[in-house]
């Protein structure tokens, strides 16, 4: 071995700390370790990569005399995530609760035996808010035309800090935003649809005849409609969203048009993946922009992370604090009544039977109900006194406010075939939006179970839940 060889076997017995003895390097691994391509390293302080390794490294890995650290696991965690049910948890978090014990079912999630058993790596990103809560009403003002001062809103808090522009009583367009989380602000203007049209509505009553306002929206015809066509309210999308710092294109704007409303949408898109952060506009029959919404954010990277394998992510579907939220494409399907449930079927009438359900119309508060119809020349038999019952025997049962006992939880085995790789919404303890890397598994029930993808100790989990999920049952 030549006099470099043995100079690089010691250094790497010094650089080990202890006296025990390094195995010996070859002679071709030392002489190849120059045009050996280097570790792929990433400086998790700042958004800059970089890539350095000496040729000690490089020898120590591939010998393994020395153990080197997962390039892509950070020294310290990213951040502590929110706790469901915390100021800037997801609602993804509740969603996947919802979906996991729905109306009594506990599903027990198995990798299926096609599912990846690789980790990889994946980007993680801060959705950091830019400039100031005034600037940004003023230039969403701007755009909207909207005049007044800055002030707080009636229900501003130091933790949740809200302004706005114009009245807050819907007489007339406003703007408000939330200066926390992503800046997301929202524009409303009650003018943008015509007029209801009230009446007054008679009743009897055992006092008299009453009256009460009744007020409905005038429905206006399609053929009437002044709102923008799907390819107009695409454009006119694309280039307001443009205006308020999203850049999309046409095409990637999805329109949803009814009597009431022309809807466009678009979706921040990061390393070409289409995420849950999004922008909307809505216009009325009339032709105007009723409402929009948006956000105040510039996205930094900060950096590549290991991620476990899919097999290994669906061990983290029984615990929702590995929860995110998914783009429009894992959006939607949920299904909070089970079909499996039994008190899911009895709540939903099967195909061609008839509905008996009771509903009643939305009234103001304090209007009483209006009476039921009867059929012309039905009479209705006057009311009777009840017939006089003898004593009960039975002993009475005091009433009590302990709950009823709750059913056990139908068991269901879902086995999780497939897996995609996506970006999720994840927020931090303190109020702050991440995109971070995740898969997205679809449940039989059509529902898309996402989950965070990063390994252990990238981002530090809020402690377990220990508490009961109590559902609501109606009596």
């Amino acid at each position: 071995m030549s006099d470099n060889a043995d100079n690089l076997t010691d250094r790497l017995r010094r650089s080990a700390g202890t006296d025990a003895p390094a195995p010996d390097l070859s002679p071709d691994l030392v002489a190849s370790a120059p045009t050996r391509r280097a570790p792929r390293l990433v400086n998790h302080g700042r958004t800059t990569r970089f890539a350095s390794a000496s040729l000690t490294a490089v020898a120590a890995v591939a010998v393994g005399s020395l153990v080197i650290a997962n390039p892509f696991a950070p020294r310290d965690p990213l951040f502590t995530a929110a706790a469901a049910g915390a100021p800037g948890a997801t609602e993804a978090s509740a969603m996947a609760d919802e979906a996991r014990i729905a109306l009594w079912i506990d599903y027990d999630y198995v990798a299926g035996p096609g599912l990846g058993t690789d980790g990889g790596s994946g980007g993680v990103y801060q959705l950091q808010r830019v400039g100031t809560p005034e600037q940004v009403l003023a230039d969403v003002a701007d755009q909207f035309g909207v005049d007044g001062a800055v002030g707080q809103t009636s229900y501003f808090d130091p933790a949740w800090p809200s302004y706005v522009v114009g009245p807050e009583d819907g007489s007339g367009p406003s703007i408000t935003v939330t200066w926390s989380g992503t800046g997301n602000w929202w524009y409303n203007n009650p003018a943008a649809y015509p007029a209801p049209v009230c009446e007054l509505v008679s009743y009897e009553t055992e006092n008299g005849t009453e009256e009460f306002e009744e007020c409905v929206a005038p429905e206006i015809p399609a053929s009437e409609s002044l709102a923008p066509s799907e390819a107009e309210a695409r454009s006119q999308a694309a280039e307001l969203f443009a205006e308020m710092g999203l850049n999309v294109e046409p095409a990637d704007v999805r329109v949803m048009a009814d009597a009431w409303q022309t809807m466009a949408t678009a979706n921040l898109v990061v390393d070409g993946v289409a995420t849950a952060i999004d922008y909307s506009v809505a216009w009325s029959p009339l032709g105007e922009i009723a409402w929009a919404y948006g956000h105040s954010i510039e996205v930094v990277e900060r950096g590549d992370f290991g991620t476990v394998s899919p097999t290994e992510a669906v061990d983290r579907l029984d615990d929702g604090r590995w929860y995110g939220a998914g783009g429009p494409d894992y959006q939607g399907g949920m299904n909070i009544l089970a079909a499996e449930s039994g008190l899911a079927r009895d709540a939903v009438p099967a195909p061609g039977a008839p509905d008996t359900s009771v509903s009643s119309p939305v009234d103001e508060p304090g209007a009483p109900a209006e009476p039921a119809p009867t059929e012309p020349g039905v009479v209705e038999p006057e009311p009777t006194e009840p017939a006089p019952t003898e004593p009960s025997e039975e002993p009475i049962v005091e009433p009590t406010t302990e709950p009823a006992p709750l059913p056990e939880p139908e068991q269901v085995t879902v086995t999780v075939d497939s897996a995609e790789a996506t970006l999720l919404l994840l927020w931090d303890a303190d109020g702050n939006a991440w995109l971070v890397p995740g898969y997205a598994m679809q449940h039989p029930d059509g529902f898309w179970n996402t989950i965070v993808s990063l390994v252990e100790g990238v981002i530090e989990l809020p402690p377990p839940f220990e508490g009961e999920i109590t559902p609501f049952l109606e009596d």
